[in-house]
């Protein structure tokens, strides 16, 4: 049950992954990331796996959990391409991100949820009840006055995602950065962020391919489009369809 008294569905595969049909598993797309890839709050039906597979005829692979950090995508995305054929590897991996691994990969890190990330992880991926039962992520508010600060470049996630674009088992020719704004205190694009900006920076400097949906977030926005789950801030079904498109587009080289 959402905050706005909605629900919402989802189905998962033997390996924990969410699905919409057991072809994912030799899908040539995939999807990494935290809940905001993941659906988080979404029916099946809103999620951009089902837009693109309803608008696109394109089966996509779903690896992402719900308030995992950089580290814990990484772990996943290695996982993944080692136990599979040459056959099955992605031909581009994609991953929506958003500044929530600020404070994500610190509760990675600190204290005894150092030591407990690991059961953590194990029963996201694995466990549906566990799943449901997980409170929703901070996604925007980064202070206790909901202000967004801003993260130097030795904060902890720039560190992760060093090493995370570093590790020879990633095919970083493959990877694909996506990203909107995110959701303010008040309800509507948080364009105070600078922190989009100066991450965006940062993945080019890495040599990261990115997609920019900042201004086409605020459009949808103006257009008082669905474009975030009211009192939650994940993303909506017009956000979801937004990735959705931009992913398809860039995947079959459209105009």
């Amino acid at each position: 049950m959402r905050k706005d008294g909605k629900t919402w569905d989802i189905q998962t595969n033997d390996l924990g992954e969410r699905v919409l049909s057991e072809k994912t598993k030799s899908a040539k797309l995939w999807f990494i990331g935290d809940s905001m890839a993941m659906g988080y709050g979404l029916p099946t039906n809103e999620t951009p796996t089902y837009y693109l597979l309803s608008k696109y005829k394109l089966e996509s692979r779903l690896l992402a959990v719900d308030a995992i950090g950089t580290n814990g995508v990484l772990k996943i995305l290695k996982e993944s391409l080692k136990s599979q054929n040459q056959e099955n590897l992605p031909e581009k991996i994609y991953w929506i991100w958003n500044p929530s691994d600020f404070i994500d990969d610190e509760r990675e890190k600190v204290g005894i949820k150092r030591y407990l990330y690991p059961i953590h992880y194990f029963l996201a991926k694995n466990s549906y009840f566990y799943r449901i039962l997980l409170p929703p992520p901070q996604t925007n508010v980064y202070t206790s006055y909901g202000k967004p600060i801003l993260y130097p470049k030795n904060h902890i996630t720039y560190s992760n995602l060093r090493k995370f674009f570093s590790d020879p088992l990633v095919p970083k020719e493959k990877l694909t950065i996506l990203f909107s704004w995110g959701m303010s205190k008040e309800g509507y694009p948080d364009t105070k962020d600078r922190n989009y900006e100066m991450a965006k920076e940062f993945f080019n400097e890495q040599g990261v391919k990115t997609i920019d949906l900042r201004t086409k977030t605020e459009l949808l926005f103006k257009e008082r489009k669905p474009v975030y789950i009211p009192g939650d801030g994940h993303p909506g079904p017009a956000l979801a369809e937004l990735f959705a498109d931009a992913i398809a587009k860039h995947f079959l080289n459209l105009p």
